[in-house]
């Protein structure tokens, strides 16, 4: 049990089942190194959305100090999910009609956790800064984000799972990414929407 344990924990990581203390550096970052590129790739993607937002950026900079906490929630949330998910199909738990019952939990626990986490920086921001707009924006934007990334979590393992792929194989990595994908084309279009708010 503690054999299987470790490899899925391996897994979410994205490291593979073999990388142990014993093994040699040049191997084992040749077994991490396809995700790690993958990633690298995901997260150029991500820079590139930021970069689209420019100008939203250049008029309230402000802006830029809160996209690390979005995403970082965005990614804690969905490998909270995630984890849940792969636990549950390596244990037989979930099995066809309890997939929809799944989703349909983390739905309501991300609408939960997403409420509350919103609320209280709302009013977090709204103290430090003095500015109500600002607080609801990035409130939206977290309750949004950790909804969309507590689904992708639970539903991209189930996926993978359905199309016989292996959901514990660098599912953390990938999702934390898409998650961050994700959560800036929230923050940013809700910004870019209501920028004379902002101003």
């Amino acid at each position: 049990m503690e054999e299987e344990a470790s490899e899925d924990y391996s897994r979410l990581a994205g490291i593979s089942d073999g990388d142990s203390k014993d093994t040699n550096p040049l191997i084992a970052a040749k077994k991490r190194l396809p995700w790690l590129i993958i990633l690298l790739f995901l997260g150029l993607l991500t820079a590139s959305l930021i970069g689209q937002f420019e100008e939203t950026l250049n008029q309230v900079t402000i802006l830029s100090i809160f996209i690390p906490l979005i995403g970082g929630m965005a990614g804690n949330t969905g490998t909270q999910a995630l984890a849940v998910a792969v636990r549950g199909l390596a244990t037989g738990e979930y099995g066809d009609s309890a997939k929809l019952k799944l989703i349909l939990r983390e739905a309501g626990t991300g609408l939960i956790t997403g409420t509350v986490c919103g609320l209280i920086i709302t009013v977090v921001i709204f103290l430090w800064q003095d500015n109500i707009y600002l607080g609801i924006l990035v409130g939206l934007s977290i309750m949004l984000t950790l909804i969309v990334a507590t689904l992708a979590g639970s539903f991209i393992p189930l996926l993978m799972d359905r199309f016989r792929i292996d959901p514990a194989v660098a599912s953390g990595p990938f999702i934390t990414t898409i998650n961050d994908i994700i959560s800036v084309l929230i923050y940013f279009g809700l910004a870019t929407t209501f920028m004379r708010l902002l101003l």
